[in-house]
């Protein structure tokens, strides 16, 4: 081969590469539109209510748990590591639940046992990473956003040092025209 052949070749490799990586680094979280008030509560019950009630990480069988904490605020990357693997000064998009968001996923929630809304997680652990009201759990919801015609949910569940989860939930509108998860999208943590 000829040398301007071989350097044409390196530069195309070259920008073939460049253009990898820069597509590479995009914002890995969901960078999808939000949903109305209405949908993000719909979504954000329909990934607890999945979250209790078939992947609570104690196989098969009803949830196991005594009451539901569930945080009243959002976070975004709930999903992608464990509060104690988060930097002290990780930038995270967070609100609070709305009155409409509450009320579904006290409505999701509910029937599986008392539901009460906390502030910061951390007041209802124990020094040994247990939950303060034995039995219960500490349950996280993310910020819905869409993405095409589904849906992303970050949730997380953690009932002691040695027991929790954070995923993201696709959802899809099903032929009854309600939310409900098909499956997860991106990491999965479990401890």
């Amino acid at each position: 081969m000829n040398e301007r052949l071989i350097g044409m070749r390196q530069r195309i490799l070259i920008t073939v590469l460049i253009a990898l990586i820069v597509a590479g680094c995009g914002d890995p979280s969901p960078a999808g539109d939000l949903p109305s008030e209405s949908e993000s509560a719909e979504m954000m019950a329909a990934a607890l209510r999945q979250l209790v009630t078939e992947d609570h990480t104690f196989g098969e069988g009803p949830p196991p748990f005594t009451e539901y904490l569930v945080e009243e605020q959002t976070v975004d990357n709930s999903a992608v590591t464990s509060p104690e693997e988060r930097d002290e000064d990780e930038v995270v998009e967070s609100r609070r639940l709305t009155d409409q968001e509450r009320a579904a996923v006290d409505d999701a929630i509910s029937e599986y046992g008392p539901v009460r809304w906390v502030a910061d997680p951390d007041e209802w652990r124990t020094e040994d990473l247990q939950p303060e009201i034995e039995g219960s759990v500490i349950l996280g919801v993310g910020i819905p956003r869409l993405d095409g015609d589904d849906a992303l949910v970050p949730v997380s569940l953690w009932c002691g040092g040695t027991c929790g989860t954070w995923l993201t939930y696709r959802l899809e509108v099903d032929e009854s025209g309600m939310w409900r998860v098909t499956g997860t999208e991106g990491p999965i943590a479990i401890s």
